[in-house]
C-alpha cells in the first residue's frame, strides 16, 4: 500500500519486551527556501533612511505517519483458559500469530505544504544630537497560511464538527484566512547622560510576529487522505486474523461523504488563526568604568499575546459519572467525534527581568564577565517545540493555567573567565629556561553557574474526575506545600498540603507553585601551548565538566498520592573529564 511502509512492525505480546519498531519511522522531509531580499538606504542630514522588503516562499515536502508500520497485539485472549489470561497464553497467541487488535495508520502519498512570507520595512535612524539618537522604524509581516500542493488538506469547522476538504464545495486550498492585521513598530533610543559618553542610557520597544507552523500537526493529517486501519476482535471469537494473512487491503474513506469523515479524532486548525504577537520593551543605563571595564544594568520585559496552542482538546469530556460521550461538547452536534484537538490563538505569557552584567576586556592576561538576572516568567501554555506550561488539566480554561514555567528561575548567577598564568614567554615571570618551558603558556577558563530552583507543579497520582482527553489532574491545594525547613531529598515538599478532590471534579493546585532544587555548576578548561619548533606547535586540553562533582538534583516526584511524593530520586549528570590533544 505504501512504499514506506516497509520494515518490522511492532509486536506486543502481553507480559514480555516489544519486537520491532511502532514509532514514526520511516519519516523524511525535503525543504526548500527561496529569498528576495532587497534594502535601499538614504542618508539625508541627521537622517539615515532605509527601505526594503524581504520574500521568503517556502516548499516543505514529506511523509509523515504514526504508527506506519503497524502495531499488532497479542493478549492471550484465544488460547487461555475461560475466565483468565497469563502471559504464556499471550505467547501462545503470538506463535499462533492470532491478533486480537491491529493498527497502521496509512498517508496517500506525501504532503507538500507551500507557504510564503512578506515582510516590507522602513526605518530612520535620526541623530537629533551628537549625543542622542533615535531609530524609527515599521515592519509589516505577512505569513499566508500553508496549503497542500495536492490539495490534500481537511479541516474541521468546528462550528457544525464537520471535516471540510479542500478544493471541494467551493472550500478554498488554505482553509484559513490571512491575518494581515500585523503592523510592527519599533522605536530605539541611545543617549549620552554624560558629555564624555561614558554613561549611555539605551531604551527600545518593539512588536514582532510569529507564525508558529507546527508542521507534524498540519491539516494533512487528517481524513480522506490520511486515516486509520483497526482490526479489532471478539473476546469470546475466532480470530479475525493473522500475520501470515496479513492486513486487508485499506480502503481509503469516500472523499464525498462528510459525515463519514467527520468522525474519530481530527486535527483542527483555527480558520481565523491569528499570528503570535510578541512584545519586547527594555531599559538600561551602561557605564565604562574603566577602559577594560563596563557595567551594564537592564530592565528586560517580553509579553507574548495569542500564542498557539499546539493541541486544545475542544471536546474533552466534562467531570462527572457514567459514558464519556455525553459529555463531550460536540455529542449533540457530532457524536462520532472524540477528541479534537485544535491549534487556536488561546495562550498567553509574560517575562520581566533586572539583568546585571560586568565585562572586563582582556587585559594583563585576564578577561572575564559576571552575570545576575533576577527574573519571572509566567505562561498558561507551552511553547510549540516544548517548554513552558504545556499541561493543562481543563482545555475549556486555558486562563486557569496561569502560573511560573518549569524554566522560571529567579535567582541566576554566572561567572565566566579566561586566565594566562604570568608565567612562559611573553608573559610576567620565569620567561626564559627549562620552568618556562615547563610551567610557560597555561590557561585556565571556566564558568560558574548559579541558579535558584526551577518551577513544578503538583498531579494527583489517581484522577478522580472522570473526565477523558485533558492533562494531566491536579489535587486540591490546602496549604502552601513548599518547606522553610527539614526539607531533604527524600521529603523535598510538604505532601500533606495537597489533597484529592471530590469525586468528579478538578483539583484547584495551581501551575509551578512548588520550587525544585537549587543548582551549581563549575566547568574549567586547562589548555597548553608547546611551540614545536617554527612550523609546529601542540595544544592539550583538559575539560572538566562539574568540575566539583556536585549532586545537582533533579525535581521530586510530584504524584500526590504516591508512596513516592516529594522523594528526589535523581540527578544531572556527575563530573565528566575528557582530554584532547591537538597538532598545528
Amino acid at each position: 500500500i505504501s512504499n514506506r511502509a516497509g520494515g518490522l512492525p511492532a509486536f506486543t505480546v502481553s507480559g514480555y519486551q516489544e519486537i520491532g519498531d511502532n514509532s514514526t519511522f520511516p519519516e523524511n522531509s525535503h525543504t526548500a527556501t527561496f529569498q528576495l531580499d532587497a534594502a535601499l538606504t538614504k542618508v539625508q542630514g541627521a537622517h539615515t533612511f532605509k527601505l526594503g522588503l524581504l520574500f521568503l516562499r517556502h516548499r516543505f515536502n514529506g511523509f509523515s505517519a504514526f504508527p506506519t508500520r503497524g502495531t499488532f497485539d497479542f493478549n492471550g485472549q484465544f488460547t487461555r483458559q475461560m475466565g483468565s489470561t497469563i502471559a504464556q497464553t499471550a505467547l501462545a497467541d503470538f506463535a499462533l500469530g492470532a491478533m486480537d487488535t491491529a493498527s497502521r495508520n496509512i498517508l496517500n502519498g506525501t504532503f507538500g505544504m507551500r507557504l510564503w512570507q512578506l515582510a516590507p520595512f522602513l526605518q530612520d535612524s535620526w541623530r537629533l544630537t551628537d549625543r542622542l539618537t533615535l531609530d524609527l522604524g515599521l515592519r509589516w509581516e505577512v505569513n499566508a497560511p500553508p496549503y497542500d500542493v495536492h490539495d490534500h488538506w481537511a479541516n474541521l469547522n468546528v462550528g457544525t464538527g464537520q471535516l471540510l476538504v479542500a478544493g471541494l464545495n467551493g472550500n478554498s486550498r488554505r482553509l484559513r484566512n490571512f491575518d494581515l492585521k500585523t503592523p510592527a513598530p519599533r522605536v530605539g533610543l541611545a543617549y549620552a547622560l554624560t558629555s564624555d559618553r561614558k554613561t549611555i542610557l539605551r531604551s527600545g520597544f518593539g512588536i514582532s510576529y510569529v507564525d508558529m507552523l507546527a508542521g507534524g500537526a498540519q491539516l494533512y493529517k487528517n481524513p480522506p487522505y490520511y486515516f486509520a486501519q483497526t482490526i479489532t476482535t471478539d473476546i469470546a471469537g475466532a480470530p479475525v486474523s493473522t500475520i501470515s494473512q496479513g492486513l486487508p487491503i485499506p480502503v481509503q474513506p469516500d472523499i464525498t461523504n462528510q459525515a463519514a469523515l467527520s468522525t474519530g479524532s481530527p486535527s483542527a486548525w483555527d480558520m481565523n488563526l491569528r499570528q503570535t504577537e510578541i512584545l519586547q520593551w527594555s531599559f538600561g543605563i551602561q557605564r565604562q568604568i574603566r577602559s577594560d571595564l563596563m557595567l551594564d544594568l537592564t530592565y528586560v520585559g517580553t509579553r507574548g499575546e495569542r500564542i498557539l496552542v499546539n493541541s486544545l482538546n475542544l471536546n474533552q469530556s466534562i467531570p462527572g459519572a457514567g459514558a464519556q460521550g455525553p459529555r463531550r461538547p460536540y455529542f449533540l452536534i457530532n457524536p462520532n467525534l472524540v477528541n479534537v484537538a485544535y491549534r487556536t490563538n488561546a495562550g498567553d505569557s509574560k517575562y520581566e527581568s533586572l539583568q546585571v552584567h560586568v565585562e572586563k576586556r582582556f587585559s594583563a592576561g585576564l578577561n572575564f564577565g559576571f552575570s545576575y538576572t533576577y527574573a519571572s516568567y509566567l505562561a498558561d501554555v507551552g511553547n510549540p517545540n516544548g517548554g513552558g506550561n504545556s499541561d493543562i488539566q481543563n482545555h475549556a480554561c486555558v486562563a486557569c493555567n496561569w502560573g511560573p514555567t518549569t524554566d522560571d528561575y529567579r535567582h541566576v548567577f554566572s561567572l565566566n573567565h579566561v586566565y594566562e598564568l604570568p608565567f612562559g614567554r611573553g608573559r610576567a615571570y620565569m620567561r626564559s629556561g627549562p620552568l618556562a618551558y615547563i610551567l610557560g603558556d597555561w590557561n585556565i577558563s571556566g564558568i560558574w553557574s548559579v541558579q535558584s530552583g526551577g518551577h513544578f507543579t503538583p498531579v494527583l497520582g489517581t484522577t478522580v474526575s472522570n473526565s477523558a482527553g485533558g492533562g494531566t489532574q491536579r489535587p486540591n491545594r490546602v496549604a502552601s506545600g513548599n518547606l522553610t525547613s527539614g526539607q531533604s531529598i527524600d521529603h523535598w515538599f510538604d505532601t500533606t498540603a495537597f489533597t484529592a478532590p471530590n469525586l468528579y471534579s478538578f483539583g484547584n493546585s495551581g501551575t509551578g507553585i512548588l520550587t525544585g532544587p537549587a543548582y551549581f555548576d563549575v566547568d574549567l578548561s586547562l589548555v597548553r601551548h608547546f611551540r614545536i619548533r617554527e612550523r609546529f606547535a601542540l595544544d592539550l586540553r583538559s575539560e572538566w565538566f562539574n568540575a566539583f562533582n556536585r549532586a545537582n538534583f533533579n525535581a521530586p516526584n510530584a504524584a500526590i498520592g504516591t508512596g513516592q511524593a516529594g522523594v528526589i530520586s535523581s540527578t544531572l549528570p556527575s563530573r565528566i573529564i575528557q582530554m584532547a590533544a591537538k597538532v598545528t
